[in-house]
């Protein structure tokens, strides 16, 4: 296990020339929130465009839609149905995937779907989607550990799953105490059956990538600040974000994670870890940057 620095992660950020345009910084199509979770996806949308995608696609129920979009006009806007949970109606997200057909997207899912996030899923995912790579977090890892999408689901190449312990204990079938007791053994099962880079999130964030054995890589930043709900959200909008400029799914993995806890630490630095919320975090993540 290696203890990644900020020297590393400043290194691997994407640099923006000065003639550079919106079509170079790629595009996150977040399919995310219902009528119950309604800010979940205004937060994994504002943390993508504050971590520099060149455009973010909202598809959601049309509260949740003007909700984001009043926090964050520069969002795109796919208003969908609300099915009987509250949730997207599968049909459109069917009609989501096949709007990217034609134009590479990197997939953001899970953040406020509810009990929707299977169906929803399904209607994304599978042979010839169009995704260029994909976050799952929240409720799409919890469709992923029901078995909702298959027991061998189709998953984009370059896709990053972000669990904390207890959405990593069902993924893998035990218990949160187990994964707790040996975290590196359970990023590394994870990255290895999902064939996916899996983010352990807790304190000393781990990441794995498959076939990489003992190739783990440890974040040193963050504070119990984060324990808080929304604060995956945005770490899911930053890794999303750096994956549609181009980065490996790793290297953006382990840049999200520990830009997310730099700035939670300067955040509780000028707030509080009691007081901080997560959408607080977005407002130090421009100094982080400046180095």
């Amino acid at each position: 296990m290696r203890t990644v620095t900020k020297q590393e992660i400043l290194a691997l950020l994407p640099r923006r020339r000065a003639d550079a345009n919106k079509g170079e910084f790629g595009t996150v199509a977040a399919v995310a929130g219902s009528m119950a979770y309604r800010g979940a996806a205004a937060l994994c949308v504002e943390a993508a465009l504050r971590s520099g995608a060149g455009l973010v696609y909202l598809a959601s129920v049309e509260p949740v839609v003007q909700l984001t979009l009043s926090r964050t006009p520069e969002c795109c806007a796919l208003p969908c149905r609300t099915d009987g949970d509250g949730g997207i109606l599968a049909a459109d997200a069917a009609a989501v995937r096949q709007r990217f057909t034609e134009r590479p997207a990197v997939l953001l899912a899970g953040p406020g779907l509810g009990p929707s996030a299977g169906r929803v899923l399904n209607a994304l995912l599978g042979a010839g989607a169009p995704w260029k790579a994909a976050v799952l977090d929240a409720d799409a890892l919890n469709a992923l550990a029901a078995g909702d999408l298959g027991d061998f689901p189709l998953l984009p190449a370059a896709t990053v799953l972000t669990p904390h312990p207890g959405e990593a204990a069902r993924l893998l079938h035990t218990s949160v105490r187990e994964v707790q007791a040996d975290r590196e053994s359970a990023v590394r099962q994870l990255a290895d059956f999902y064939g996916c880079v899996a983010v352990l999130k807790g304190a000393g964030t781990l990441i794995a990538a498959p076939g990489q054995g003992d190739e783990i890589l440890r974040n040193p930043t963050g504070n119990p600040g984060l324990a808080r709900g929304g604060s995956g959200d945005v770490l899911a909008g930053m890794v999303a974000a750096l994956l549609a400029q181009g980065m490996k799914p790793k290297d953006a993995a382990a840049c999200a994670v520990w830009l997310h806890g730099a700035a939670a630490d300067r955040c509780a630095a000028r707030t509080s870890p009691m007081t901080m919320l997560p959408h607080d975090i977005l407002n130090d993540l421009p100094e982080v940057l400046r180095g």
